[in-house]
């Protein structure tokens, strides 16, 4: 046992060589601190890096923490914590001078708004252009906040005034949206050919959830604070962080199938990963791709400092990056991550590994071992290097130390000898939630909307509370939710506002609110019958909820259960009430959906659920009359100018017009007869061609086609005639005002869509853009029927839902092609009914959304079992005998499978999903080492030639944009059995190539 004299020699040791490696260097007046002294051919390392600065300090503060434990610490303790706060102000003050970047950040996410991620170390001033550096570092800001939370809970006091809460306030907001914002990364360049080109990172991504996960209600002004300085975070914004981490992972991005700094990510200082297979898979390609005698790799082919890299240029050509393969730098940095990565598990062996690893690779100043930023492959050495990696000498650049790793040397020594223990550093506990999942109970509070309402449900067995009966308690809708967010954060000195009006969705409502003295809950927005038609569908509505739930169960992280408050009404129960009814019996079982539910009255759930403070200088006085509501649909149409009548124009077509709708809607109102009524609303649904912001008729007449298609509208929806509905919605232009939402929700499970029947690149949705520009892709490549239009919005919310509660189904899938997916269902039918594709596509648009949706749900499902099966049993079996010359292959001998609607339909079917075996990719990039290149489609056609040398010079084997340029060119078939066809080749002859790695193909397959 220590005594408490060696301990306090062992403190000084430390103390003497943080101060002089890294207090020395921090400036006297803005705290902050340069990445290096260094200024070389590479860049200026005086500079303040956000990111630098806060990794540099973490060793004085993991020291102060440390000196804490000691009776007679020489008032060293202050001084290390508050040189750790005075850094971190330091940064806050810089930012903070731009505040007006973080409002219009928060609106745009442009490049050019950004954060600027470095400043002037001795004034705190910027130091390039908007424009001349990839500021866009969302992992920089990340990280700031991350260990604001960290430090703020390990007792330190860093913000000190309400304007500094609502900055923030502001920041949390700045990365909120970091699931769907491509950035330049933490190595600040973007793609890995450096040409300027931002796309999402994992390693900011995963940043973004950790900093939003601890700094989530946290009290800034520590136990000295009130409600007004406690940080909030919307709980759907940490879900959509995670759903992108775990579709990125284990790559970085698009451009780098492994990255170094995961490390970060993955263990100290996020612990961003859960999921214990995923992070074991994640570290493990780190490991096993780009850790060498010296370090770690950043990623591969980086040519970054490298002797062969031209340093008076920041991008590479494509057909260079191959040169750098094996002769990448490699950053000791990397061994201190995964030094601390083993102390935090305790892996002992792993600790004496990765302390030898650094011991070696030290660089002795002064009598002191210092880490230098890289080591690099000598002229003299790059080709027998090549020729056999890792057994050539490297050398250290001079940038010696890299402050960022030196810090990080000195946590991880602490921690090795007891000085520190892992929860000093980690006061909030993030690495004990790594391999720990909730199952939540969700509480569900149901409502009717009257006591009449109350009494009819009775009968059924349901028991309700009124809004009257749960007083105090009230209930809002959602809208004004969003309202209270829009101003929290806001500060007019700053010229803030709050958090723009955006959706909120489920995990955000699913618990109480209290604002300022009153007790709130929220209506979930999925519920709100007015958007868009698919709320007229019951089926559908149980459905949606059903998803939801298992959403909230995946997703849930806050303590205390999940409540979900649902308004039962008198319109649900007269037009949906097969669904409602079974959907109560679920409930009543207590498992819906596979999830966990108990019904109860909100009263009582207070006890177990989550409740949420939120205290304005003002009282939460905004009523329903007073919330701006955003304008669900146009109640208005406008005319297609391609179109429009020049007879609309006369007046002889308007009275014409007057007359005709004035009969059809004085029947359809007069008419008792349902049939009667269908083809009246039919009929007048298809005035496609009328100018439909024309109003009808002289002075005092308000009739519009508008007006009567509402009327329409409302009617079908009514009566479930689901053409008529579709057409109606169509024609108002009407759309699910959550469009660009549910976009996102599949892009960023690492999905791209295809809208249309005929693929091509403007078809495509690849990143989440605005409901206006979804619609116009809509517009421009779905059908004429307009019907088709709207059928495209449905399957966009049905995959989207899908997604989000079983994402297993879309295994293999990388381009959601929604115009195929309709083919695919409408040919299910034809073969069902034994009709005609047209009259089957009549019969799918007279289907309810529920089963629509059942529809697309079925042909998930059954094909992608089938396919998998058939992979498993059909592939060919590839021998090589032991010249090498002579291969051949050897099918393995099977009984022949029958495929219930034959080969030619499976492949179809196959073709239309857009699935692919998971090994897929890999195995056309073997195959491109084997040929000149591959021509899919059309060879005639240039661009759809894949070169081989050109492949193979720029990408790598798990880069996702080599699976994204095959990808293009398969969808670019527009038979699906062709399609299939050659994926399915292209499966078989890599197989070839694996089993005969000396065969080659002069010519392109």
């Amino acid at each position: 046992m220590e005594t408490a004299s060696s301990l306090q020699i062992r403190l000084n040791y430390y103390y003497q060589q943080i101060r002089q490696i890294i207090l020395a260097r921090q400036n006297p007046i803005t705290g902050l601190l340069p990445a290096s002294t260094a200024i070389t051919a590479h860049g200026d390392y005086t500079d303040a890096w956000v990111r630098d600065n806060v990794y540099s300090i973490l060793a004085v503060w993991g020291l102060g923490l440390a000196y804490r434990k000691m009776d007679q610490n020489q008032g060293r303790t202050y001084e290390l914590e508050h040189s750790t706060v005075k850094l971190m102000r330091g940064l806050l003050f810089a930012m903070m001078r731009q505040a007006p970047k973080v409002e219009k950040f928060k609106h745009t996410q442009s490049h050019l708004d950004a954060l600027h991620a470095k400043y002037n170390t001795v004034t705190g001033d910027v130091v390039v252009g908007d424009d001349e550096w990839g500021h866009l570092q969302l992992d920089a800001t990340s990280i700031f906040l991350l260990m604001l939370a960290q430090m703020t809970a390990s007792g330190l006091q860093i913000i000190y005034t309400l304007d500094e809460v609502n900055f923030i306030q502001n920041l949390v907001y700045y990365i909120g949206r970091a699931y769907r914002t491509p950035d330049y990364g933490i190595w600040e360049r973007g793609n890995k050919i450096n040409q300027g080109s931002a796309e999402l990172n994992a390693s900011s991504v995963g940043m973004a959830k950790a900093a939003l996960e601890a700094i989530n209600g946290l009290n800034l002004f520590g136990v000295q604070g009130s409600q007004a300085s406690v940080i909030h975070v919307l709980a759907d914004e940490i879900a959509r962080t995670r759903i992108t981490l775990e579709s990125l992972l284990p790559r970085e991005s698009a451009s780098k199938e492994s990255d170094a700094a995961l490390l970060s990510v993955i263990g100290f200082p996020a612990f961003a990963v859960t999921n214990t297979q995923l992070r074991d898979r994640t570290l493990n390609d780190v490991v096993n791709k780009l850790e060498g005698k010296y370090g770690c790799k950043r990623f591969l082919r980086d040519g970054h400092q490298t002797v062969l890299e031209d340093s008076q240029r920041l991008h590479y050509e494509p057909w260079e990056l191959k040169q750098f393969e094996d002769i990448e730098c490699e950053w000791p940095l990397f061994f201190t991550y995964l030094l601390l990565d083993a102390l935090f598990l305790g892996d002992i062996k792993k600790v004496k590994h990765y302390q030898e690893s650094l011991e070696f690779v030290l660089v002795e100043r002064d009598g002191v071992g210092l880490l230098p930023e890289l080591y690099y492959v000598p002229e003299e050495y790059i080709e027998l290097e090549k020729a056999e990696p890792q057994t050539q000498p490297r050398l250290p650049n001079e940038n010696i130390p890299l402050v960022w790793a030196q810090s990080l040397y000195f946590l991880g020594q602490m921690l090795r000898e007891g000085l520190l223990d892992v929860g000093d550093i980690d006061p909030l506990g993030r690495h004990l939630r790594i391999g720990k999942y909730r199952d939540p109970l969700v509480q569900i509070a149901l409502l009717a909307e009257d006591e009449d309402l109350q009494t009819k449900l009775e009968i059924y067995g349901i028991a309700t509370q009124t809004p009257k009966q749960i007083a105090p308690i009230q209930v809002r809708q959602v809208e004004e939710l969003s309202i209270l967010y829009a101003e929290l954060g806001s500060n007019e000195k700053l010229d803030l506002t709050g958090r723009p009006m955006r959706r909120l969705r489920s995990l955000t409502t699913s618990r109480f609110f209290r604002i300022g003295s009153e007790t709130v809950v929220f209506l979930p927005s999925f519920l709100d019958s007015g958007q868009f038609y698919l709320t007229l569908d019951y089926h559908f509505l149980v459905d949606h909820l059903k998803s939801e739930l298992a959403y909230i169960q995946n997703y849930w992280h806050s303590m205390g259960r999940p409540t979900l408050t649902l308004m039962l009404t008198h319109t649900m129960l007269e037009t949906g009430k097969e669904a409602l009814l079974e959907l109560m019996q679920e409930l009543k079982n207590g498992i819906s959906y596979g999830v966990r539910v108990q019904l109860g009255q909100l009263n009582q759930f207070m006890l177990t659920g989550t409740t949420e403070r939120i205290d304005f200088i003002h009282e939460f006085n905004l009523s329903p009359a007073t919330v701006i509501k955003a304008t669900k649909y146009s109640s208005y149409l406008t005319s297609d100018p391609e179109k429009n009548w020049s007879l609309a124009h006369t007046q002889e077509f308007q009275m014409e017009c007057e007359t005709n709708l004035s009969l059809l809607l004085s029947s359809l109102r007069g008419s008792e007869n349902i049939y009667e009524q269908i083809e009246l609303l039919q009929t007048l649904t298809r005035l496609e061609g009328l100018e439909f912001d024309t109003g009808f008729g002289g002075p005092g007449k308000q009739v519009t086609v508008a007006d009567l298609l509402d009327e329409v509208y409302v009617k079908a929806g009514d009566l479930g005639i689901w053409a008529v509905v579709r057409r109606a919605a169509g024609l108002l232009k009407m759309a699910d005002v959550g469009l660009s939402d549910v976009v996102t929700n599949i892009i960023v499970c690492g999905k791209q869509i295809a809208v249309g029947r005929a693929y091509n690149k403007a078809s495509l949705i690849a990143v989440p853009i605005p409901h206006n520009e979804i619609a116009e892709k809509i517009n421009n490549f779905c059908r004429e029927d307009i019907r088709d239009r709207v059928l495209t919005q449905e399957i966009l919310i049905y995959l989207s839902n899908l997604i989000k509660s079983e994402p297993e189904l879309f295994q293999g899938l990388l381009t959601l092609r929604v115009g195929y997916l309709i083919l695919l269902i409408t040919s299910e039918l034809a073969q069902e009914l034994k009709v005609t594709q047209d009259e089957a596509y009549e019969y799918l648009m007279q289907l309810s959304p529920f089963e629509v949706k059942t529809r697309l749900y079925d042909v998930l499902v059954a094909y992608a079992d089938m396919s998998q099966l058939l992979r498993q049993q059909e592939s060919l079996h590839v021998t090589q005998k032991e010249s090498e010359i002579d291969w051949v292959l050897q099918p393995l001998v099977i009984d022949e499978i029958e495929v219930p609607s034959g080969w030619r339909r499976f492949r179809q079917a196959e073709g239309s999903t857009g699935r692919v075996p998971n090994d897929f990719f890999k195995q056309v990039w073997l195959l491109m080492h084997n040929c000149k290149g591959l021509v899919i489609g059309d060879k005639l056609e240039r661009r759809n030639r894949l070169d081989s040398e050109e492949i193979i010079s720029e990408m790598t084997a798990g880069e996702k944009n080599f699976a994204l340029q095959v990808e293009h060119l398969l969808n670019k078939i527009e038979a699906p059995e062709y399609r299939q066809v050659n994926i399915e080749t292209l499966m078989e002859l890599g197989a070839i190539a694996g089993k005969n790695p000396n065969l080659q193909i002069q010519e392109y397959i």
